[in-house]
C-alpha cells in the first residue's frame, strides 16, 4: 500500500506541465550549483589557509566519508527523505562543512589543536553531504526526464542529453563563481574567516530555497529500499555498471592527479602559488561552457561520438606528460592540460550522466549512487598512490583507464541493446 503522503505527490505530478517541471528543473539546478559552488572552495585553499597537515587530512576524510556515504547512505536517504528531502538534507551538511571550516579558519594556524577538530569533522560531514546530495540528484534528474518523456512524447535519451547539459552547465557556472569570488574578496583583503562565513550563509539562502522545489517522486524500486547495501549492490550483477565506469573512473584519477600532482610538482613551482585557484576556477569555466554545447551535440549525434571526445582529452593529458618532457619549464603553457581537463570534465558533468539515466532508468538512484562510488573512490586512489609512485606511473593509469573508456562504453551499449531486445521477444512469444 502506498502512503497518503505518495499519493498527493503522484496527483500533484500530473497536473504539471512540461513548461512547469522545465522551469523547476532550471531552478533546482540553479540552487543546487549556488550551495555546491560555495562548498567546494575550502577543497582548494584548505591547505594554504590551514596549518600544517590539517587541510591534506581534511580533505582526505572528505573522499572517504563520500565513498561511504555514497555506498551506505545515498539510496536508504532517498528511500526515507523522497527526491527533495533528501537533497535538502545533503545541502544542509554541505553547510555545516563550510561552516567548520571558517570556525577552523578563525582559530588561526597557533591552535593546531583546534583547526584539526573543526575542519576534519566538517569534512565528515561534508563527505556525508556528497554521497547522499548527488544520489538524490541524480534520482531527481531522472524523474524529471520521465515526467518530460511522457508529456511530450520526445526520446528519453534525447531528453537526458539536453537537461544533463543543462544541469552541468549550471553547476561548473556556480563552481567558477564562488572561487572567483573568493579570489576577489581575498584580493580586496578581506578576512577569509568572514569569507567563509558569508559562503556558509549563502549556502543557507541556497538550502532554504530549494524548499520551494517540487517534490518529484521516484518509481524506482532503489529509490524505495531501505536496506542499505541492496539499492546500491543490487546492481553489481549488471555487468553494464563496470562496463560503463569508464569515465567515471578516468575524470576522478584525472582530476586528482590534475589537482595533487601537477599543481604540486608543476603549476605552484613555476607560477606561484595562486595560480592553483586561478586554474581550478579556469577548468571549471570551460567545462561550464563546454557541458551545455556537448549537451547539445550529444542530443542530435548521441553519446558515443561525446564519449570518445571526452577519452581522447583525458588520454592527451597522460600523452602530453610523456611526450614533452613531464611539463618541465612549461610555465603558462600548462593551461593546454587544464584545457584538456576542462573538455573532458565537460563530457563527464554532461553526457555521462545521461548515459547512466539511459542505462538504468528503472534503478536511477542506485545507479548514481554507484556513480558517485566510482568517481569517488578514483579519486581517493589516486591521491593514495600520489605519495607511492611517481607521475609518469600515475599519468599511465590516467591513459590506461582513458584508452578502455569508449571501448567499455561500446561494450555497455551492445549488452543493453541485447538484454532489450531478449526481453521484447520474450513480452510478445
Amino acid at each position: 500500500m502506498r502512503s497518503a503522503s505518495a499519493r498527493e505527490i503522484e496527483r500533484s505530478e500530473d497536473t504539471l506541465t512540461a513548461e512547469q517541471l522545465r522551469a523547476n528543473f532550471v531552478w533546482f539546478a540553479v540552487l543546487f550549483s549556488i550551495n555546491h559552488g560555495v562548498v567546494t572552495t575550502p577543497l582548494v585553499i584548505a591547505t594554504s589557509v590551514l596549518g600544517g597537515s590539517v587541510g591534506y587530512l581534511g580533505n582526505a576524510l572528505l573522499n572517504i566519508f563520500t565513498v561511504v556515504s555514497a555506498f551506505f547512505l545515498g539510496a536508504p536517504m532517498v528511500g526515507s527523505l523522497g527526491l527533495r528531502g533528501a537533497t535538502l538534507f545533503g545541502m544542509s551538511f554541505y553547510c555545516v562543512y563550510v561552516g567548520l571550516f571558517a570556525v577552523a579558519a578563525l582559530a588561526g594556524k597557533a591552535h593546531h589543536e583546534v583547526q584539526l577538530a573543526a575542519f576534519c569533522s566538517g569534512s565528515c560531514f561534508g563527505g556525508i553531504a556528497a554521497g547522499v546530495l548527488w544520489t538524490a540528484q541524480g534520482g531527481y534528474f531522472s524523474s524529471t526526464v520521465d515526467h518530460l518523456a511522457r508529456l511530450e512524447g520526445a526520446e528519453r535519451s534525447s531528453l537526458t542529453a539536453s537537461l544533463s547539459g543543462t544541469f552541468a552547465a549550471f553547476y561548473l557556472g556556480g563552481e567558477v563563481t564562488a572561487k572567483l569570488a573568493w579570489s576577489a574578496l581575498d584580493a580586496l583583503k578581506a578576512p577569509g574567516p568572514g569569507i567563509a562565513c558569508a559562503f556558509a550563509i549563502v549556502g543557507a539562502l541556497a538550502t532554504l530555497l530549494m524548499t520551494r522545489a517540487l517534490d518529484l517522486s521516484s518509481s524506482s524500486p532503489a529509490a524505495k529500499c531501505t536496506n542499505k547495501f541492496k539499492a546500491a549492490a543490487s546492481l553489481w550483477k549488471d555487468p553494464a555498471l563496470f562496463l560503463v565506469s569508464g569515465l567515471n573512473l578516468t575524470f576522478g584519477f584525472s582530476a586528482a592527479f590534475m589537482n595533487g600532482y601537477v599543481n604540486g610538482h608543476f603549476a605552484t613551482p613555476q607560477l606561484g602559488s595562486s595560480a592553483a585557484p586561478m586554474l581550478a576556477a579556469f577548468t571549471a569555466l570551460l567545462a561550464a561552457v563546454l557541458a551545455r554545447i556537448y549537451g547539445e551535440v550529444s542530443a542530435r549525434v548521441g553519446k558515443g561520438p561525446l564519449v570518445v571526445v571526452g577519452a581522447l582529452c583525458f588520454c592527451s593529458i597522460g600523452l602530453c606528460f610523456f611526450a614533452l618532457s613531464c611539463c618541465d619549464g612549461w610555465g603558462w603553457w600548462l593551461l593546454v592540460l587544464y584545457t584538456l581537463q576542462g573538455s573532458g570534465r565537460a563530457v563527464f558533468e554532461s553526457t555521462n550522466k545521461g548515459i547512466f539515466a539511459d542505462l538504468f532508468p528503472r534503478e536511477p538512484v542506485g545507479a548514481f549512487s554507484n556513480s558517485m562510488l566510482q568517481s569517488s573512490l578514483a579519486f581517493a586512489v589516486c591521491f593514495f598512490l600520489s605519495n607511492i609512485l611517481s607521475g609518469p606511473a600515475l599519468a599511465s593509469i590516467a591513459l590506461g583507464l582513458s584508452l578502455l573508456t569508449p571501448l567499455g562504453y561500446l561494450a555497455a551499449t551492445r549488452l543493453r541493446a541485447k538484454q532489450n531486445s531478449r526481453l521484447l521477444a520474450e513480452s510478445n512469444a
